[in-house]
């Protein structure tokens, strides 16, 4: 375990008892996985992307992405096109190819639409 997360094994826990969704679309990849391996209900990754698409921090490396599917959680795509095309513009096929790209990591279960229309530019 990384240093600090050991305190946070138990609100994971007492979050996981109460029904409370573990949110990890701001987290670091070592509290990515310590939470995936502590949780006993599914995550979600309210507002992330692939990785391998687009090498931003914030995006999903496809081992967590197979550990998601494993704690049976969801991984919501962003729209932000810094996440999409590590870029200032992306498109609605950059969209589509981090679905797709989840989709074969993880399986179909385990991608929506978390949009973070917030950040975009229209």
């Amino acid at each position: 375990m990384i240093d600090g997360f050991f305190s946070f094994q138990t609100i994971i826990r007492e979050m996981n008892r109460l029904g409370m969704m573990v949110d990890l679309s701001h987290v670091s990849t070592g509290t990515m996985r310590d939470a995936l391996e502590v949780s006993e209900a599914p995550v979600i990754f309210s507002h992330s992307s692939a990785y391998e698409l687009c090498n931003s921090s914030r995006n999903v490396q496809d081992d967590m992405l197979q550990s998601l599917a494993r704690n049976g959680g969801l991984i919501m795509v962003n729209f932000y096109s810094r996440f999409l095309s590590c870029s200032e513009n992306s498109t609605v096929h950059d969209a589509v190819a981090h679905i797709n790209h989840i989709k074969r990591v993880a399986g179909i279960d385990h991608v929506g639409l978390g949009a973070g229309y917030d950040g975009i530019n229209l």
